[in-house]
C-alpha cells in the first residue's frame, strides 16, 4: 500500500487522480470513481479504486464546503468548481456516502491494507468522519 497517513490523500493514487480531475471542466471522474466501487457487488474491491472513490468523496465534501484536514486540496478544489461553475447536490453526497462505506466493508483491498498495517482504526475514523460531513441532510 502507497499510503503515508489515512486522510483521503495521503496516498499516491489520491493524488495523481486528484490531479486529473482538476485537469477537467466536469464531476464526470467522480461519479465514475463512485460507480466503478459501487458496481463491484460482492468482489473485491481493487486498492486503487477505493483510494480513488474516496478521494472524490472528499472532493464532494470539498465542494460542500465541509471539507477534512486536506490540506490545499480545498482551495485546489475551489479554484476548479469556480472555474468551470460546477455544483453538487445531496443525489451525489449520497452515493459518495454509499461508497465510502462499500470500501470500508469486506472485501475491500484498501480496508485489507490497513488492517496488515495496523493502522485500521485511524483510517475507519477518518472515513467515519467523512460520512458525517457527506450527510445530506446538512448539504
Amino acid at each position: 500500500m502507497d499510503a503515508w497517513d489515512s486522510s483521503a490523500f495521503g496516498n499516491d493514487s489520491a493524488n495523481d487522480w486528484l490531479a486529473e480531475l482538476l485537469e477537467t471542466s466536469d464531476i464526470g471522474m467522480v461519479v465514475a470513481a463512485f460507480d466503478t466501487v459501487l458496481g463491484t457487488g460482492d468482489e473485491v474491491v481493487d486498492l486503487q479504486d477505493g483510494e480513488e472513490a474516496v478521494a472524490a468523496a472528499e472532493v464532494v465534501a470539498c465542494m460542500a464546503g465541509k471539507p477534512g484536514k486536506v490540506g490545499d486540496v480545498v482551495e485546489r478544489v475551489e479554484s476548479w468548481m469556480d472555474e468551470y461553475e460546477l455544483e453538487i447536490d445531496g443525489a451525489l453526497a449520497s452515493k459518495a456516502r454509499r461508497a465510502v462505506d462499500r470500501v470500508y466493508n469486506e472485501p475491500s483491498e484498501l480496508r485489507e491494507g490497513w488492517e496488515e498495517d495496523g493502522g485500521v482504526d485511524e483510517w475507519r475514523n477518518a472515513l467515519a468522519d467523512l460520512k458525517d460531513r457527506l450527510k445530506q441532510g446538512d448539504l
